[in-house]
């Protein structure tokens, strides 16, 4: 049987084929001949739009998932076309796709990637409020969705990582056994911020216990120093207070205690 009496299903099926090879010419040469055949053809549209996306194609990934999406009543293709916007440099569409992902599935990646966005591209700052955000998040207090940001913080892109456990806290209920480490991590994360942009000695030490120059540093440990101010060492200490609440036992409580006392002798120098 040749081609010419091919079913959009055969070329579908021949196109799968192809895909799993990692063909991709070939694959989408497959999946345009299905479509063409059978225009309501969604699995197809769906394999199609999968591998545009992976090969870098995304104003035609986007056509296909823009297609899909108006067949779609649970924003199943928000990430996808999120992507899409952003690598084509459409900032404002990505922002608002990739906000309702993050309000839909509460979802560390879409926070990071908003937040990634704006740092890069400060101008669309205004278009979302991530305090506003993180506000409509405390709605949906749950240990779960808390435990995903404080797994997906980097520890070396220090802003991210200091969003992220801001949402962490934000989650966590009243009651939650996880709100003394919460706590504590966030203020030791505010400390190392804060030592790294204003204590000279912390970062050197830091360069020779890395082996890195001073170059190197700031590209190790993202954070924007015009976001700092000494504020956020009062603002540590705030956050050691918060986490003597929920301590065990007197140990936890000493222990905060002397970290308090250390940072007081860090801001005075």
């Amino acid at each position: 049987m040749t081609t010419k009496d091919w079913s959009a299903e055969d070329f579908f099926a021949k196109a799968q084929e192809f895909d799993a090879q990692n063909k991709k010419d070939e694959a989408l040469y497959f999946y345009n001949e299905a479509v063409s055949l059978d225009a309501g053809m969604i699995k197809a549209y769906q394999a199609r739009a999968v591998l545009l996306l992976s090969d870098g194609k995304y104003q035609s990934a986007l056509e296909d998932f823009d297609f899909l999406a108006s067949f779609d009543k649970t924003n199943e293709y928000l990430k996808e076309r999120a992507v899409c916007y952003e690598n084509l440099g459409d900032f404002k569409n990505s922002l608002e796709l990739y906000t309702r992902l993050l309000l839909q599935e509460i979802s560390p990646e879409a926070y990071y990637n908003i937040y990634k966005i704006i740092q890069a591209h400060p101008e669309f700052k205004s278009q979302v409020n991530l305090s506003d955000v993180s506000q409509f998040m405390s709605n949906y207090v749950d240990e779960e969705r808390a435990l995903k940001f404080k797994e997906a913080a980097s520890e070396e892109d220090l802003d991210q990582k200091n969003a992220f456990l801001d949402l962490y806290i934000s989650l966590l209920p009243p009651d939650s056994k996880y709100l003394y480490d919460a706590y504590l991590q966030k203020a030791q994360a505010e400390v190392f911020r804060y030592r790294l942009c204003f204590d000279k000695n912390f970062r050197e030490e830091l360069k020779q216990k890395e082996n890195l120059t001073e170059k190197e540093l700031n590209q190790k440990y993202k954070y924007n120093s015009k976001a700092l101010s000494e504020l956020n060492i009062i603002y540590a200490i705030q956050k050691f207070n918060e986490a003597t609440r929920y301590a065990a036992d007197f140990n936890e409580v000493n222990f905060l205690d002397d970290e308090v006392k250390k940072i007081v002798k860090i801001a005075n120098h």
